[in-house]
């Protein structure tokens, strides 16, 4: 070990008469140790927050869009198939999705409850749809490609029809007071809009789902693909194409770009991370900003780092002048001192960060903070704990304490022995 950092780690004891410059160090110590907790507990949060709603998100949100950019017919089927032998390619399924308008059937046969809502018609296929199937509560997906006999009363009169099922979101069947079992009707929003018949047909709620994030559970409508088409033919801002689902999300932009080069000229191809950028983007800069306002924090208290280090060299100028005149030089004076911010600002490092990680994971572990779900979209504060958020905490913090211990150290390595000697 070398002399100067045993010199340093003896300067920091204070003796009796040195017990304000050890409080100050103290000071410093526990502003590093709190800068550091704070900030490792921020950037857990940020990165659950992304982490969690970008789980959720492409959980209802295709990872990469093929749509006919114009009127022309094209087989969807072929180019189906021809996607599903890219690689990384782990599903591919047509969808439709427009808006639409639900109403709930009371038990006399009269509009109850009314909402708005997005219908998506998609096909049955557990691999496509096995996000969904995580979050159901009640009903499976298969509930999507059967009908199920139900007694509905029309004019006064009661008779038994068969009526395709739906799944639909807890909050939306909250909303509009259905349960499983219950018959809601489905309006199409062209029909809304002209003078003609509105179009609209009963569906029978076969299944909830239970996302955690308000957006969705507030509006989705999941139906046959069949059946959607049918009741939205005559919407014209009708959203159709093929869904393709890869196996790493991360992926998708180069897997769209593989797809637009195959499909050519005429399709519209978009991936998530478009889809989705100004939501990421901005939390992005959120973080970055938390970042850079808690590293604030932690700079205030590098600057008593500087205070206590000059401090201590004022008191202990006899002994740096004994040493300069043993022999020592500028740069082993200088290090004493860096030895010295190092040691504070590591110490602080260490205790806060692993304070930090400790505090993140009980939190996420056990969802200490709950958070209004229709507000901030998840019901508990997410967190996650990765070694890049741990490391650049930690070195920054470093970085800054050794920045500060610079002054002091240059300081300290400049006193002129003989002069020391001769006034102490």
């Amino acid at each position: 070990m070398r002399f100067e950092y045993l010199i340093g780690l003896r300067y920091l004891r204070a003796r009796r008469r040195e017990r304000f410059v050890s409080l100050i160090g103290i000071i410093s110590l526990t502003g590093i140790t709190l800068g550091t907790f704070v900030l490792t507990i921020t950037l857990a949060m940020m990165s659950g927050f992304q982490e969690v709603l970008r789980e959720r998100l492409l959980a209802f949100t295709p990872h990469v869009t093929v749509e006919k950019s114009d009127a022309g017919r094209w087989d969807s089927d072929q180019l189906a198939r021809q996607l599903r032998a890219l690689p990384g390619v782990a599903g591919v399924a047509p969808f439709i999705s427009s808006q639409v308008m639900a109403v709930s059937n009371t038990s006399t046969g009269a509009p109850g409850f009314v909402s708005g809502g997005e219908l998506r018609g998609v096909i049955a296929d557990p691999s496509m749809l096995a996000e969904l199937t995580k979050t159901l509560e009640t009903g499976s997906i298969s509930a999507l490609t059967s009908s199920r006999r139900v007694t509905i009363v029309d004019h006064g009169r009661k008779r038994e029809v068969d009526l395709p099922s739906v799944i639909i979101g807890k909050t939306l069947a909250l909303d509009l007071g259905l349960g499983p079992g219950d018959i809601v009707t489905i309006v199409s929003p062209a029909s809304l809009a002209g003078a003609g018949t509105p179009r609209l047909k009963r569906f029978v709620v076969g299944g909830l789902f239970y996302s955690g994030m308000y957006q969705f559970d507030s509006l989705l409508i999941f139906a046959g693909l069949k059946e959607s088409r049918a009741l939205l033919a005559d919407q014209p801002n009708l959203e159709s194409g093929l869904e393709v689902r890869v196996r790493n999300i991360f992926q998708a932009p180069a897997i769209a770009k593989r797809i637009a080069l195959l499909a050519g000229s005429g399709f519209k191809i978009s991936d998530w991370t478009e889809t989705e950028a100004p939501l990421f983007s901005a939390l992005k800069l959120e973080k970055l900003t938390y970042f850079v306002v808690l590293l604030l924090m932690v700079l205030v208290a590098a600057f008593n780092i500087v205070a206590t280090l000059v401090m201590v060299a004022m008191e202990r100028r006899k002994e740096i002048a004994i040493l300069q005149a043993m022999g020592a030089r500028a740069y082993s004076i200088a290090s004493i001192f860096l030895c010295e911010g190092a040691i504070l600002g590591g110490g602080g490092t260490i205790v806060g960060v692993s304070a930090g990680f400790v505090a993140a994971y009980l939190i996420g572990r056990f969802r200490l903070i709950h958070l209004p779900p229709d507000v901030f979209m998840v019901s508990a504060l997410p967190m996650r704990l990765y070694a890049s958020n741990f490391l650049s905490v930690a070195i920054a913090t470093i970085i800054l304490s050794l920045v500060a211990a610079v002054y002091p150290a240059l300081k300290a390595s400049l006193l002129k022995p003989v002069e020391v000697i001769r006034y102490e």
